[in-house]
């Protein structure tokens, strides 16, 4: 039975996912229908929010690492993105209405390490694995329900409905945070001045990991058009999203336990596989009914692979340097799948839907190599290296 601490953190994740997904389908067409802005420049605001969230990481994960708390760092970032994101509604520009998400978005990333580094904190090392795949699933639970929700209201009330709805659910959010989730004191020694260098395993992890994310970024971003090519509509293209997360919320927690018996790598390993598997499928659509199996393989891989990741580094960091660890490991993953839709768009640009699979295939690839090299899980590292040499025969006195 998860913990007190494990499930308000579930309900949390509940309520604050509603905001994500929406973000990256409704805000484009919010800031250019209803604030001016160009599809390029909506788009470029999109990254400028995400990549500086991402670099913060780090630091924000030291500070609370040297607080002992997660906690307040969640309070904190809720309670300073609210009123950001209600000026939006209010913003005569796109400009200044892009600057108050880009700001909110930085503000909300002051809670990210903590919230990943309070899972480890009230999990033992062989429930981790069920603890960040509970999350995940209720993520992408209210993933769901956001969609649902704000599909509704943008339909009723037109897009200026958007963020006043994520207002009424950030109240929720913080409703949890200040009621729910328990102020863990961590019963840890401040932690100590450590060399950078020790810090070089989980960085070559979080590369090899995350070379994939290029290509799933790219996907992420452009599937829904790939949909709209083979005659999809809106709503269509809606169900698309919502059988993927469906799927996610479905799987995620057997397979975050699963995990926690057979290893992470071998989790991410799978799970990369499984993306591997999806690109395939979308290559081979001819119809968009069947962007639908590959998009719920995707988010099934998903699955594996981000809970594998977290439990990974959460069990490699020392206790006092947890949330540090995470935000290092946040900071390399994200940067590397907000690079994707621009590699994406050049990839189409060069070879149409081919070249951006071909492209998402390629990067696959290379990060089940480049972990099969370093991890050897699966066997193909002691292939490549041949069979051991045998040992030396005794060396016998002479007659």
């Amino acid at each position: 039975m998860p913990s007190r601490e494990l499930l308000s953190l579930s309900l949390y994740s509940l309520l604050a996912s509603n905001r994500g997904g929406l973000f990256i389908v409704f805000l484009p067409l919010y800031l250019v229908e209803l604030k001016g802005a160009s599809l390029p420049a909506a788009l470029t605001i999109l990254t400028l929010a995400y990549v500086p969230a991402s670099l913060i990481g780090p630091y924000v994960g030291r500070l609370s690492d040297r607080a002992r708390r997660r906690r307040p760092f969640l309070l904190i970032g809720e309670a300073v993105a609210f009123p950001l994101f209600l000026a939006i509604v209010f913003a005569p520009g796109y400009l200044l209405a892009g600057g108050l998400f880009v700001a909110a978005e930085i503000a909300l990333a002051i809670g990210g390490p903590a919230y990943t580094a309070y899972v480890a904190d009230v999990t033992r090392e062989n429930e981790r694995g069920m603890g960040y795949g509970l999350l995940n699933a209720t993520s992408n639970g209210g993933a769901v329900a956001g969609f649902v929700l704000a599909g509704l209201f943008t339909y009723w009330f037109g897009l200026a409905a958007l963020f006043p709805f994520v207002v009424v659910v950030m109240v929720g959010t913080l409703a949890v945070v200040v009621f729910l989730v328990p102020d863990v004191r961590l019963d840890l020694p401040p932690p100590a001045h450590r060399p950078l260098r020790e810090m070089r395993p989980v960085v070559t992890f979080s590369v090899a990991v995350s070379i994939r994310a290029i290509g799933s970024g790219a996907v992420a971003t452009f599937y829904g058009y790939l949909a709209a090519t083979l005659g999809a509509n809106d709503l269509e293209i809606s169900a698309i999203a919502v059988a993927g997360l469906v799927t996610a919320a479905l799987v995620s927690l057997p397979l975050g336990r699963w995990i926690d018996r057979a290893g992470e790598i071998r989790g991410i390993w799978y799970g990369t596989a499984l993306g591997l598997a999806s690109y395939g499928i979308f290559l081979a659509s001819t119809s968009w009914a069947e962007v639908v199996p590959a998009q719920a393989v995707r988010n099934a891989g998903l699955s594996l692979v981000g809970p594998g990741m977290q439990a990974w580094v959460a069990r490699m960091a020392p206790a006092d340097r947890r949330a540090e660890y995470l935000g290092v490991f946040a900071l390399i993953n994200s940067t590397l799948w907000s690079v994707g839709p621009l590699v994406g768009a050049l990839a189409i640009l060069v070879g149409g839907y081919l070249g951006l699979f071909l492209m998402a295939i390629g990067t696959t690839v290379v990060s089940l190599v480049v972990m099969e090299l370093l991890y050897g899980e699966m066997g193909l590292r002691a292939r490549l290296q041949g069979p051991p040499s045998l040992p030396a025969p005794p060396d016998f006195p002479s007659a």
